[in-house]
């Protein structure tokens, strides 16, 4: 079986920001029970994390709690912070325009673009091939959506996260995020 993630990417977050908001993430969290309040080894080989509390459940989409994910080895939420690019693991891409609603594969600019975003160009953008219409690299949309940010919550091998809780920790950060799904 391999490792699958969730990450909860704050598009918003600055760089300067973001350690304060994990940390108020995390302590929220942790008052929830969600989480356990120390790091440990559940995430070895990612940095460390945090195992999955007693009410985990209240966080997943109905019907999903496994509770068989709790004995895997690599099972805990990590607090991503600095620039980073999630995206989804090999399985594939395809973008979704705003403007046009085309769907298609993006050729090499998307990488060029991505380069530009990593290497501290915010405004980073990629143009449609249909309409030509261009948005920031966090705008664009997708089956498998990518994320851009200097924070994320991302969670090793949990049942799917539930729209609700989603919806919580935007409301909590006060600032729009996206959910990206990697399959490993």
């Amino acid at each position: 079986m391999s490792d699958h993630s969730q990450a909860i990417v704050d598009v918003e977050a600055k760089d300067h920001e973001a350690e304060r908001l994990g940390e108020r993430l995390r302590a929220w969290l942790v008052g929830r029970e969600i989480v356990l309040p120390s790091l440990s080894d559940c995430v070895l080989g990612k940095g460390g994390g945090y195992a999955p509390g007693p009410c985990y459940t209240a966080v997943v989409a109905a019907g999903t709690a496994n509770p068989t994910f709790l004995r895997l080895a690599t099972n805990g939420l990590c607090i991503q912070l600095g620039r980073k690019v999630f995206d989804g693991g090999g399985n594939g891409i395809e973008l979704t325009c705003a403007t046009c609603a085309a769907t298609f594969e993006p050729g090499p600019e998307w990488a060029e673009s991505v380069g530009l975003w990593y290497e501290g160009d915010d405004g980073a953008a990629y143009r449609c091939p249909t309409c030509g219409g261009s948005q920031r690299l966090p705008e664009w949309r997708g089956p498998w959506p990518w994320g851009f940010g200097h924070l994320a919550l991302q969670f090793w091998n949990w049942p799917p996260l539930s729209d609700g809780f989603l919806r919580e920790v935007e409301q909590f950060s006060n600032h729009r995020t996206v959910l990206v799904r990697c399959h490993l």
